[in-house]
């Protein structure tokens, strides 16, 4: 049940609501005026130009930097976990996205493709969407982050399959100056960001870094509780440090970027038959990316876009396993060479029409294997490449004044697979100024990744026979302005995926295989409202409720029926301090074993004061107000059926501009 946690919330709630009660009062701006600013924002996703979310033929949720500021998110994970039928999974090394009831055993969010102003960032061996501290990005340096909900392939290609996110980065106009962010959190943690941002000649120039650290705790457990394996304590385990770097010029045309990220993070749950409680256990993360895009508006009809990138992923896995109890180390190399070339014209009366190619080179995908103790000695080397390409249209034709008419597909060609074509289809009816609704199709597909089809990988094996997943979703969408200072979306679907790819035992050798287990269906109807009053309160909330079968016959894991979200903020009396909100409900969830963890309630609260005309900031949150235990299903990689996650904590953030 949702309400369960909420005995442990209700004190802590009950004191923050008492005290917005009581010395809440007008603020600067009418909060009207935000919500107009929400509606305004314009999202690039959904079509490859920029269109109000109202016009835009998908689901869209789009959250901004004021929302991350206002309740605290530390991480992309935290930033998509506000949005409506988005669910996370954490098995204590990554955070995984689950969307509509969506979330399979060994996906590392592989079905969700995801850009960074545009640009695909998913790396070339697991095809995973890097979404905790892993991310190349520190979220200080988001402006907005724009969610597509459904298939994406008929503009992007393999992965757009439960959805597309964007995350669209600030300028140096919006940094401009020069800002020094220091933070201190729970488990020791410590965390300091700098950026500045000036013109530079006839472009402007951001450069930003920071850096992050958090200790090891002592984690129990109970199926490791021998002596044998120090009764079940991993001990000081679960560190984790992050360091990321950024830079972006742009001149006219001309946009240059560039960024560098590392975290490492040690292991306490001796994941794929790992030694228990070892303290050499780690996993690094490495992503390192520098683009090229160039930008020309023809004339008042046309617009081209070139976009040029090459990019690398390493991941770095170190630890003994149980097969001989020796340190070795794992390593994965990525390295690709991609490009895009798009038209947008509206040089046709009535129709906004996109059309262009993009192609990914793949030159490095390497796998390297070493025993290092006592002496190096290589195990395993596989070194490939591969390439895919890919062609698009997509079309938004005006019938009526009422009726808007969106037609699109995509021919994808790779290495490993034929040719395949995946289209799209929305009727847009606005009956009233105020409303508008819309009735979309479209299809999506995932080519397995390296990881998926890599034989001699020690504990894992790989089919030959592994295909494609192909997705088919149809969906019914409201967007309505019920008054100025309220919004209702809403939306009912139905999803059916084919070959759906899992991480399976296999049974004749105890090996972990991807295989195609099975097809798969998804229903669900989901319903959000903003509203925003004169003094100050605005407030977001969404419920999901979601149904998925797998044609097997098993129950579906990691499948929430029911998601409850509440966003609130308003101003703290006549101070420049606010106080953002946010309670999470999930239902409840099955185990890959069958076991059912029951739903949670859990609450956030961040108060933020921003003096004016100050040079400074500070922003106090606290995580998990209610402590509320946090079980969550442990993969077929994990002998634990169940993992924790942590409990209450709090953070400390000083902000100075210079």
């Amino acid at each position: 049940m949702l309400s369960r946690g909420f005995a442990r919330l209700a004190p802590c709630l009950s004191l923050a609501l008492a005290a917005v009660n009581g010395h809440a009062a007008p603020p600067a701006e009418p909060g009207i005026d935000e919500l107009e600013a929400l509606l305004a924002t314009p999202v690039y996703a959904a079509s490859k130009f920029a269109q109000k979310v109202a016009e835009a033929p998908a689901t869209v949720t789009v959250l901004t930097a004021g929302d991350i500021r206002t309740f605290g998110w530390r991480t992309l994970a935290e930033v998509l976990n506000a949005v409506r039928g988005v669910h996370l999974r954490n098995d204590q090394a990554y955070d995984y996205v689950g969307v509509r009831g969506l979330s399979r055993p060994g996906d590392y969010s592989s079905r969700v493709l995801l850009l960074i102003d545009g640009v695909r960032t998913n790396e070339n061996m697991y095809d995973s969407a890097l979404v905790g501290r892993e991310f190349p990005l520190d979220v200080g340096l988001i402006e907005r982050v724009e969610f597509i909900s459904g298939p994406g392939s008929a503009l992007y290609g393999s992965n757009a399959v439960f959805g597309v996110v964007n995350v669209v980065t600030r300028s140096a106009a919006n940094l401009r100056g020069n800002q020094v962010t220091v933070a201190t959190a729970g488990r020791a943690g410590r965390k300091v960001q700098a950026t500045s941002g000036r013109e530079l000649g006839a472009g402007s120039l951001l450069l930003a870094a920071s850096a992050e650290r958090r200790a090891g705790i002592d984690r129990y457990y109970p199926e490791y509780d021998t002596p044998a394996t120090h009764d079940g304590v991993a001990t000081g385990l679960d560190a984790e440090d992050d360091r990321k770097v950024y830079a972006r010029y742009v001149q006219r045309e001309w946009t240059v970027s560039a960024m560098a990220s590392q975290r490492t993070k040690e292991i306490p749950n001796a994941a794929y038959d790992a030694v228990f409680n070892d303290p050499d256990a780690r996993w690094r993360d490495s992503f390192l990316s520098t683009d090229l895009t160039w930008q020309r508006d023809v004339d008042a009809h046309n617009q081209a876009t070139v976009h040029l990138g090459v990019a690398g992923y390493d991941y770095k896995e170190v630890g003994r396993y149980v097969s001989d109890g020796l340190l070795n180390r794992y390593r994965d190399e990525g390295r690709w060479f991609a490009g895009e070339a798009r038209w947008a014209t509206r040089a046709f009366a009535g129709h906004h029409l996109v059309w262009g190619g993009e192609f990914q080179r793949n030159f490095r995908q390497r796998t390297l294997v070493q025993r290092i103790e006592p002496t190096t000695v290589p195990t395993l080397e596989v070194n490939t490449g591969s390439n895919r390409y890919g062609l698009f249209a997509n079309d938004e034709i005006v019938l009526t004044p009422q009726f808007t008419l969106g037609l699109g597909a995509r021919v994808d060609k790779s290495s490993s697979h034929d040719a395949r074509m995946t289209p799209r289809a929305s009727l847009l009816w606005t009956p009233r100024s105020d409303l508008v609704l819309k009735a979309l199709t479209g299809s999506a597909f995932r080519d397995p990744n390296v990881f998926e089809t890599r034989d001699g990988i020690e504990g894992n094996m790989s089919d030959p026979s592994l295909t494609r997943e192909r997705l088919r979703t149809h969906e019914l969408a409201a967007d309505w302005r019920v008054a100025d200072q309220a919004r209702l979306s809403a939306s009912v679907y139905h999803t059916r995926i084919r070959g759906l790819i899992e991480q399976v035992t296999d049974g004749a050798t105890g090996l972990l295989v991807y295989r195609n287990t099975a097809n798969a269906s998804a229903d669900g109807a989901e319903i959000e409202g903003d509203f925003v009053d004169d003094s100050g309160w605005r407030v977001r909330t969404s419920w999901s409720r979601q149904r998925v079968r797998l044609s097997d016959g098993r129950p579906a894991s990691n499948a929430p029926a029911s998601l409850f979200k509440w966003h609130g903020s308003v101003p703290l009396g006549a101070s420049a301090a606010r106080l953002g909100l946010e309670v999470l409900g999930m239902g409840s969830r099955t185990t890959l074993a069958g076991q059912r963890l029951p739903g949670r309630t859990i609450a956030n609260a961040t108060v933020q004061y921003d003096p004016t005309g100050q040079p400074w900031s500070l922003v106090f949150s606290v995580y998990n107000l209610g402590d509320v235990p946090s079980p969550e299903p442990g993969g077929p990689e994990h002998r634990s059926d169940v993992l924790q996650r942590e409990g209450r904590s709090a953070a400390l953030g000083v902000t100075v501009r210079f």
